[in-house]
């Protein structure tokens, strides 16, 4: 089985290097790693290069997105994997994830497969374990919990995005609003207790535009609560309040 993983990447020269290594020792044989970067003005090109011409599993293109979630469909359609994954040019792949990926799509058909993560503060220099909530994978707790997986630690099987791609109006919370869109028509999600990746947090979007990303994850929240519970909207200001602290 093989699997595509997409990163894009904007000025990334600190941390790319090390994200492309996690993936180049991975002793998983059959993958491949699609690299989308025609903008950056750093060493990044430098760095790309020196790894797309070394290794034939890896493919650079150079196209110019207008965001995470434009490069992120431009890499769907180069993928020839049967499971997609996203990792950013500021994670760390572990060394058993595709072995796991693997292991349990022999046993199950699933549609998305997702893990747990650590994270990584720079700035403190501490690492902690962001474990998923033992959950039910559906829309009313995506309105509940948030966006209960990050991008860079949920797998899709390559016919979830047949039809399905990212709104590229949606620049920092893309993994939040898929998520809606692809629940209705790809139920199956199964989930590891295993820390598929570590985030350096610090020097990604989160971390500098978290304000503005959590306003558009309120935005898709609350699209999404208006189909599921319209006619409760003379509490919308409380509700709303609600909301908002979950974030």
């Amino acid at each position: 089985m093989k699997i595509s993983i997409i990163m894009p990447n904007l000025n990334g020269e600190k941390t790319i290097e090390r994200s492309i290594l996690s993936f180049v020792n991975n002793n998983y044989v059959n993958k491949e790693l699609l690299i989308i970067d025609g903008k950056s003005v750093d060493r990044s090109f430098s760095i790309i290069r020196k790894y797309a011409n070394k290794f034939s599993n890896i493919n650079w293109i150079k196209k110019k997105d207008i965001g995470i979630s434009d490069a992120i469909n431009i890499g769907i359609e180069y993928c020839r994997g049967n499971i997609i994954g996203y990792l950013g040019s500021d994670d760390l792949l572990n060394s058993e994830t595709f072995f796991k990926i693997n292991d349990y799509k022999s046993l199950v058909d699933f549609d998305a497969i997702y893990f747990d993560s650590y994270t990584y503060f720079l700035r403190s220099e501490k690492i902690i374990l962001r474990k998923c909530p033992n959950i039910n994978f559906d829309k009313k707790n995506l309105i509940k919990h948030g966006t209960i997986v990050g991008l860079q630690n949920i797998f899709f099987d390559k016919r979830v995005y047949q039809n399905i791609r990212y709104d590229v109006k949606n620049l920092y919370s893309m993994d939040y609003e898929i998520y809606f869109k692809i629940i209705d028509f790809f139920p199956r999600f199964i989930y590891v207790e295993y820390p598929a990746t570590i985030n350096l947090f610090g020097t990604n979007i989160s971390y500098r535009l978290e304000r503005v990303q959590n306003n558009e994850a309120i935005s898709v929240m609350w699209e999404n609560f208006n189909f599921l519970y319209l006619k409760f909207l003379p509490i919308k200001r409380i509700l709303i309040n609600s909301i908002k602290k979950l974030f």
